[in-house]
């Protein structure tokens, strides 16, 4: 994921110089709603149902955009320099993974409309996971070292200010791909765990044309 932001901002440096694109960067904070689903499993003779839960709380990130020509279209890169430890059982950092390196890759369509302009984007989003943390007793096999899936939203733009900056109101949903955790668990030597997620997002941000 780090190298896909080096080479979109390379790139972007690259197309600042020519008369047809236009690149964006800016900054956005906001709040993010992640919502967990663990698949039902079986270890040894004990079964257990599928459990869910969530968790919100606030974000910056910060993104490029680089403008492809006259179409109304941009291709973009936002990245969230933060990381958190994620834990779907609730007993905390004992049982969990640090996620990290958080990072869309996205195409945005923006539309005229009177004062402000109006945007969908759709993209894939990805995230680097950390190894898991377990209680006592219990042993990873292996595990996705991978959280991602596809990405879309809309907002609207603000006209550009007096000191060139323009404001975004906008609203994503992700759609997140079933992570796996191969575990010992109550006797059995491999034990498959399966979990889902969907994260939305509400943020406000600041960019600038160069």
């Amino acid at each position: 994921m780090k190298k896909l932001v080096t080479l979109f901002f390379g790139t972007a440096l690259l197309f600042s110089t020519s008369a047809f694109s236009d690149v964006m960067v800016g900054v956005k904070v906001g709040n993010g709603d992640l919502e967990g689903t663990s698949k039902a499993y079986t270890a040894g003779s004990n079964a257990y149902a599928s459990t869910s839960g969530s968790k919100d709380s606030q974000f910056g990130a910060i993104f490029a955009e680089v403008s492809l020509m006259d179409t109304g279209l941009s291709a973009g890169v936002e990245y969230v320099p933060l990381d958190a430890d994620l834990s779907l059982d609730g007993k905390g950092s004992s049982t969990s993974a640090n996620v990290e390196d958080y990072t869309t890759a996205y195409l945005l369509y923006m539309h005229e409309a009177g004062d402000a302009n109006i945007y969908a984007k759709v993209g894939y989003s990805q995230a680097d996971i950390g190894a898991i943390k377990t209680a006592p007793g219990t042993t990873i096999n292996s595990q996705s070292n991978d959280l991602e899936g596809l990405m879309v939203g809309a907002g609207f733009q603000t006209e550009e200010f007096s000191n060139g900056l323009v404001g975004r109101f906008e609203i994503t949903y992700t759609d997140i791909d079933d992570v796996t955790a191969t575990t010992t668990s109550h006797g059995s030597s491999s034990v498959k765990k399966t979990a889902d997620g969907e994260l939305v997002t509400i943020t406000f941000g600041l960019s600038k044309s160069f």
